[in-house]
């Protein structure tokens, strides 16, 4: 494994637990709409932004049942988001501890914009452990582009061979592989193809699992 000076995080169901109650409020959403929201749909909303959600849901809804199922979902998520909170996924303060100690530079590239991703990083505690930040908002093309995760390694003048990225979506893996970048998956939310599975450079079932596997090659 080359030097690693940057590690580049997803922030939705990686740091967060947000994916889980997106998907909560997508499938109530679609049966309160008589709309089947299916494994298979969320799977390719997954790690995209709002141009590939987009593109998904209108595959098979017209304009106005779309914008209505998108106005149902936000209200859903808002309640279950107040109800039960927005939690950090298991591991993440020990690999940013960890990170930290090795003087190993860290970014979230995160397909959300910049307000909701800040105050959700900031609600939850660890904004502050970042050294970076690349929003949705400030990228013209979505994962699986690599745009997003490239610009995080230019901010920090990090070549993509010297960068890894952390991902728990199809999409954000591909964006990784196609830009040249190491990514290991975090595969607790997300399932891949026999095809899929040929990509990531390694795979663990936790961020305390990738915190280990550090342990062992920085």
């Amino acid at each position: 494994m080359e030097e690693t000076k940057l590690v580049i995080f997803d922030m939705d169901g990686l740091l967060l637990d947000t994916e889980r109650l997106s998907n909560i409020a997508w499938i109530e959403a679609g049966k309160n709409m008589e709309i089947d929201i299916t494994y298979d749909i969320l799977r390719r909303i997954k790690g995209g932004n709002l141009k590939n959600t987009v593109s998904v849901l209108m595959s098979f809804l017209d304009e106005e049942k779309y914008k209505k199922l998108i106005e149902e979902k936000k209200r859903i998520q808002v309640r279950v988001e107040e109800e039960e909170g927005i939690r950090l996924k298991k591991g993440v303060l020990e690999l940013l501890t960890f990170l930290k100690e090795k003087k190993i530079k860290t970014a979230v590239a995160t397909s959300t914009g910049r307000e909701l991703a800040t105050r959700e990083l900031q609600d939850t505690g660890i904004y502050e452990y970042f050294d970076g930040f690349v929003f949705g908002d400030e990228v013209k093309n979505g994962k699986p582009n690599p745009e997003i995760f490239l610009t995080a390694c230019e901010k920090f003048y990090v070549a993509p061979e010297n960068a890894v990225v952390l991902e728990d979506s199809v999409l954000g893996l591909k964006a990784a592989v196609s830009g040249g970048i190491k990514c290991i998956v975090v595969e607790d939310t997300v399932q891949l193809t026999d095809e899929e599975n040929r990509l990531p450079y390694r795979k663990c079932e936790s961020l305390l699992e990738v915190r280990d596997f550090f342990k062992e090659v920085i």
